[in-house]
């Protein structure tokens, strides 16, 4: 073995190479040394050796099983009732929805709150607000930039099953309000998987504002606060491991549905109790037959995750999947060095660095 160091260019002969392999020797490989025993076979020649990662925690038995398609059943109560008052105990202020009991404020984004909430027997969720008037007045929005968009009567093989037009959205249908989320609802109802965030039932008080979706709970929260000027520390190798393979059982499973998220980034990425990480916000989602090519044309979610090519102008048709997968990939880079690889302070920056890349 000294003489192969020192002579690279020489190779060994037959002879040396057979009695070599009548005594134990190390096989050195990029800096790991395995201590192999005599291992002939019948025919002279020593039997292949097996390589394996070894993780330095135990792995989970959850990152071994796969999901089969089941669709899910989401209670939908059209006529909740909202209930504001006090405490009996301490006379602070209490607000109710059917038999959940709204509590403090544990997330917001553009389309409202999400808050703590508990139902009568103590079982807790995530209860994600939405504002009907602000829902309208985004679909009013989209309606005149495409004034004379007309509904198509086919939609074709590969458009979003599920997708209604803007002047949809705004007929009335008896009451019904939950048409404003319906998209989200649609792709919700059909996840069943351990690393996808549960829908559990959406609740609408016809004489409120507000619509709610009742969620499953991640006690831990997002799995990173990361942004444009913010950092977080980072997590190490097998942390981020571990995290990984979460997230992607749960893109393999959204994927197998005919789905892409089109928003994954570590404020959409959630750790319970358990510490699994799951999935959540399906509100730029797209549902597609699962055998198409599942592409599209509108850019969605945030630039700092999109990939370069939805980050010029006039794009066109790109596949949804790879989206989501180089949105993993910003995604898992966050979580090893707890800030975002491209980091621009402009929106505009951000989408020009990221289209260089």
């Amino acid at each position: 073995m000294a003489d192969s160091h020192n002579h690279p260019s020489a190779a060994p002969d037959a002879g040396s190479a057979s009695e070599a392999g009548h005594h134990h020797h190390v096989l050195p490989s990029r800096g790991i040394s395995l201590n192999i025993g005599s291992t002939n076979t019948s025919h002279g020649r020593p039997a292949a050796v097996k390589h394996m990662s070894l993780p330095a925690y135990q792995s989970p038995i959850r990152h071994h099983q796969r999901t089969p398609s089941r669709t899910t059943t989401v209670k939908e109560t059209l006529n909740a009732r909202t209930h504001y008052g006090s405490s009996d105990d301490d006379g602070a202020a209490v607000h109710r929805i059917n038999q959940y009991t709204i509590k403090q404020e544990i997330g917001r984004g553009s389309f409202g709150a999400v808050h703590l909430a508990v139902d009568q027997f103590g079982n807790e969720y995530a209860v994600k607000e939405f504002s009907k008037s602000r829902l309208r007045k985004r679909a009013q929005s989209n309606l005149l930039r495409r004034p004379n968009q007309k509904r198509q009567a086919s939609r074709g093989f590969n458009s979003p099953l599920h997708r209604m037009s803007t002047s949809d959205r705004l007929t009335p249908q008896a009451n019904n309000s939950l048409d404003l989320i319906k998209e989200e609802i649609a792709i919700m109802k059909k996840l069943h998987h351990t690393n996808l965030v549960a829908l559990i039932e959406v609740l609408d008080d016809p004489e409120e504002d507000s619509l709610y979706m009742v969620l499953e709970m991640c006690k831990k929260g997002v799995v990173m606060k990361v942004g444009i000027d913010d950092r977080a520390d980072p997590y190490d190798e097998e942390t981020c491991r571990c995290w990984f393979r979460d997230m992607i059982l749960g893109i393999e499973y959204l994927h197998a549905q005919g789905i892409v998220h089109r928003d994954i980034k570590p404020d959409n990425c959630l750790v319970n109790e358990d510490d699994v990480l799951k999935i959540v916000d399906f509100g730029v989602s797209e549902m597609f037959e699962k055998e198409s090519d599942m592409t599209t044309a509108k850019s969605a979610g945030s630039p700092a995750f999109m990939p370069p090519e939805l980050c010029v102008a006039k794009h066109g048709h790109v596949s949804g999947r790879a989206a989501d997968i180089w949105s993993m990939g910003v995604t898992l880079y966050c979580l090893r060095y707890g800030r975002i690889p491209f980091e621009k302070t402009g929106l505009l920056e951000a989408m020009i660095k990221s289209g260089e890349a």
